[in-house]
């Protein structure tokens, strides 16, 4: 069977600016948008800055300065982007809060005239519509910055109650590692996660390939995972007005409009 190619004439287009280090974003989205039910004609767009670290020190957290994001963004109107998203999770672990993401976005559109947004900010609307209280985290770093997701659930306002936190163990060795982790690997960090009666559980990284093994674990645990980058995906698809249910990918982009 031929492959579907997009009508670059009239295809929306979403843009994501991804960490330089960072090897799963793009194939993954892609895959995402490629299986949309036809005729999408959604394609990505990506960019990327430069991120060779992850971590709460602040020559890691400096890597993440709006100005370098909003740079990053504008490269992608320079394309014609329909929607712009920061395809990272650093606004759950820099220690900023919720604000300094909806602020990123807000600067971002302002110096783009485009909609944009971030994978934290995807994932708060996501949990949201799904109206849970009770999360689990799973992420596959260590435990100071995992604390500090865990700790990025309880200033937002929403009255979350993490009931779960779970780390990759050991640690890989910078994010290029990250990438090359064990599904199996993922499924149990995921699973451990979902153990405390987490109605939901947040994947924070965007660069762990949790996608493929997400239906399994919500049909094991009873839970609805937020994928990072499903989630970010989802959004985008949003934000052009694309809603129609996505079966295969998971309960929110089976479910959640």
């Amino acid at each position: 069977m031929a492959a579907h190619l997009p009508n670059l004439a009239t295809c929306l287009k979403i843009g994501f600016i991804v960490p330089s280090s960072n090897t799963a974003v793009e194939p993954l989205t892609t895959a995402l948008l490629s299986s949309l039910p036809h005729p999408a004609n959604i394609i990505p767009l990506f960019t990327r800055i430069r991120v060779t670290t992850v971590g709460t020190d602040s020559t890691s957290t400096s890597q993440f300065s709006p100005q370098l994001l909003i740079a990053a963004a504008q490269l992608l109107a320079d394309a014609q982007a329909d929607a712009i998203l920061w395809n990272g999770t650093s606004g759950m672990w820099v220690g900023a809060g919720l604000e300094a993401d909806r602020e990123l976005a807000r600067l971002m559109a302002e110096a783009t005239g485009v909609p944009c947004s971030t994978t934290t900010l995807a994932t708060v609307a996501a949990l949201e519509k799904l109206d849970v209280r009770k999360l689990g985290v799973a992420v596959p770093y260590e435990q100071g910055l995992a604390e500090r997701v865990r700790g990025f659930f309880g200033t937002t306002g929403h009255g979350w109650e993490v009931v779960g936190l779970a780390a990759l163990e050991p640690v890989p060795g910078g994010n290029l590692a990250i990438a090359k982790t064990g599904l199996r690997e993922i499924e149990e960090v995921v699973g451990r996660a979902a153990g405390g009666g987490a109605q939901a559980v947040v994947v924070a990284c965007t660069n762990w390939p949790a996608a493929a093994i997400i239906e399994k674990v919500e049909a094991v645990e009873d839970v609805v995972v937020i994928d990072s980058i499903v989630v970010t995906v989802w959004q985008g698809l949003r934000m052009v007005g694309y809603h129609d249910l996505v079966p295969g990918r998971g309960r929110l982009m089976a479910e959640v409009v």
